[in-house]
């Protein structure tokens, strides 16, 4: 009955609950709602390094609590659906490419250090400001230990379920604002995660976005995020414009870079044949490749069906299915 609620709430029957309640009504007595409220988040948890930096690997119990969390209260944040494409049921990461297929000019940047940058006060601001959203009634009286939940060292970390949806709505204002600049100068932006897209008719509209989106996080977030100088970059139509793994065709078709098939397929390969070079591959981390190598079958199968059926033709369909089914579950 609880998976029912969240939608039911969705739909605007909004009745709002205390957070016991709505543990008690998805949980029931599997979990204890005092340990929910008191225990030791650092010791439900291990840490390993992910290309250089700690991600965060959850046990059972506190990926229960983030489950929780996600259902009544990271999914009912606001977020700017019309730029933003990333950690959106419904939402596929080929939309944000098919935003700029018509356009000329192209200015691509990430955000340094995504997560890591978005810390615990922003965090708390962000869900206060969405308390009339969600349907927790006394989000006020517990808002730190749900902070204490979903954040490691005052920081929004890799690795919990609940840092993409609070990563999406502590930008909106960002986002916002930024689409209307956008849109008046006649401007597309779409964001990604940390991977923001700006396009245009003309090169020279977008010479200045460099300084215009650092400006703009400087006003909302202070000193905490940094453009990627390194991966910011102009490029025009008549040269190879590649955003999310795809490729924007002076046409306007959109397809996937090939650069990535075959990154996929020797993947996929050494998987198959030859585990040793797919841990070279890797860096000797079986779980986190595997788990890439599932979100890219994943990203396929959301962007181009008929590459999808490809895969399967070469590598056989139940390996490609097991991909496709371990990122689901």
């Amino acid at each position: 009955m609880w998976r029912e609620a969240p939608q039911r709430l969705r739909q605007g029957h909004m009745n709002k609950k205390p957070l016991e309640l709505l543990f008690a009504a998805m949980y029931h007595e599997k979990y204890d709602f005092s340990d929910f409220l008191s225990s030791d988040v650092s010791t439900n948890y291990d840490v390993r390094a992910f290309r250089g930096k700690p991600a965060y690997s959850p046990n059972k119990k506190l990926k229960a609590y983030h489950l929780f969390l996600n259902t009544f209260l990271c999914e009912f944040l606001e977020v700017n659906k019309r730029v933003v494409f990333s950690y959106r049921k419904g939402a596929r990461p080929h939309e944000a490419v098919l935003a700029h297929a018509k356009s000329r000019a192209f200015f691509q940047t990430d955000i340094e250090d995504f997560f890591g940058s978005l810390k615990r006060p922003t965090i708390e601001r962000t869900l206060r400001a969405n308390a009339p959203n969600v349907p927790i009634l006394d989000l006020d009286e517990h808002i730190h230990r749900i902070l204490s939940l979903i954040t490691v060292d005052e920081k929004l970390p890799v690795g919990f379920a609940t840092s993409p949806h609070i990563s999406n709505a502590c930008l909106t204002p960002f986002d916002d604002e930024l689409e209307d600049l956008c849109r008046g100068r006649g401007l597309i932006y779409t964001r990604y995660a940390d991977d923001l897209t700006i396009s245009g008719g003309a090169r020279e509209s977008l010479l200045d976005l460099s300084k215009v989106l650092q400006e703009l996080l400087n006003k909302h977030f202070g000193e905490t995020f940094r453009l990627n100088r390194a991966k910011s970059k102009l490029t025009t139509v008549g040269r190879k414009v590649k955003l999310l793994g795809l490729v924007i065709l002076p046409s306007g078709q959109v397809s996937i870079d090939r650069e990535l098939k075959d990154r996929i397929e020797t993947r996929i390969h050494f998987f198959v044949d030859d585990r040793s070079k797919f841990m070279n591959l890797v860096d000797n981390d079986d779980e986190a490749g595997l788990e890439q190598l599932c979100g890219y079958v994943n990203y396929v199968n959301s962007v181009d069906p008929a590459y999808l059926e490809k895969l399967q033709r070469k590598f056989g369909a139940t390996v490609i299915d097991s991909l496709l089914h371990r990122t689901a579950s």
